[in-house]
């Protein structure tokens, strides 16, 4: 009678314990760094921003909200099988952020989520940091098609089959200067080092980040996705 007494005191400190804890963190840990508030793109980025990320693969309500909550203009793509093994689900079309993309944006929503992410709290500030201005459009490959990776004929089918990746070929500033991962990947230059930079920080909001240095199917461009995959190469 008294181990089972002594057992369920122990168990009821714990939950108490447990369910204090859990108060405590909710109401007085800073969102950005609160696992258990949901993500705004606007927060600053912190060490729980991924696995923010992550929950959202398979909460499209809650990811949904997050874009709802932001500045950015956006709607959302109807869910459709494209092609073999090739598809549209929790699909957003990007109308305007604060850079200019050249056309609309058609992302999985995580993805575009990272992207917005890490436009406003990376690039944007490397930019100012290294040219002392901003990007004004992000040249890019595109996001959806219905292909293999690398576009081989046979194997995996890539993540941008599922509107899931982001192909980015390089930036314009403000004042009409082009970066181009072609011309200044590697490039000991403010131009080069930027480029190394930007796609460092990728890796912290996207799954997979590739460069110039995977492969050279991936010589004159960044590939960012979210798919299930973690590389950062």
């Amino acid at each position: 009678m008294y181990k089972t007494l002594k057992v369920l005191l122990i168990g009821l400190l714990v939950v108490t314990t447990i369910f204090i804890a859990f108060q405590l963190v909710k109401k007085y840990v800073p969102d950005n760094i609160n696992p258990l508030k949901p993500l705004r793109i606007e927060h600053a980025p912190s060490f729980v921003l991924k696995t923010k990320i992550n929950h959202l693969k398979n909460n499209p309500d809650a990811c949904f909200a997050v874009l709802e909550s932001s500045d950015l203009t956006f709607e959302r793509v109807a869910d459709k099988t494209t092609g073999d093994n090739c598809a549209f689900r929790n699909v957003v079309r990007l109308i305007q952020s604060d850079i200019s993309y050249g056309g609309d944006i058609i992302l999985k929503c995580p993805a575009l989520v990272a992207l917005a992410i890490w436009e406003r709290h990376d690039l944007q500030p490397l930019a100012i940091e290294t040219f002392g201005q901003k990007i004004i459009r992000i040249r890019h490959y595109g996001t959806y098609a219905c292909r293999n990776i690398n576009n081989a004929k046979q194997g995996r089918r890539s993540q941008h089959a599922y509107a899931n990746a982001i192909d980015v070929a390089g930036f314009v500033l403000a004042d009409g200067r082009e970066i181009s991962v072609l011309k200044d990947w590697g490039q000991n230059t403010a131009k080069g080092n930027f480029l190394q930079a930007v796609q460092q920080v990728a890796c912290g909001k996207f799954s997979t980040v590739l460069g110039p240095d995977y492969n050279k199917a991936h010589h004159n461009h960044f590939h960012f996705d979210q798919g299930g995959w973690s590389i950062c190469r």
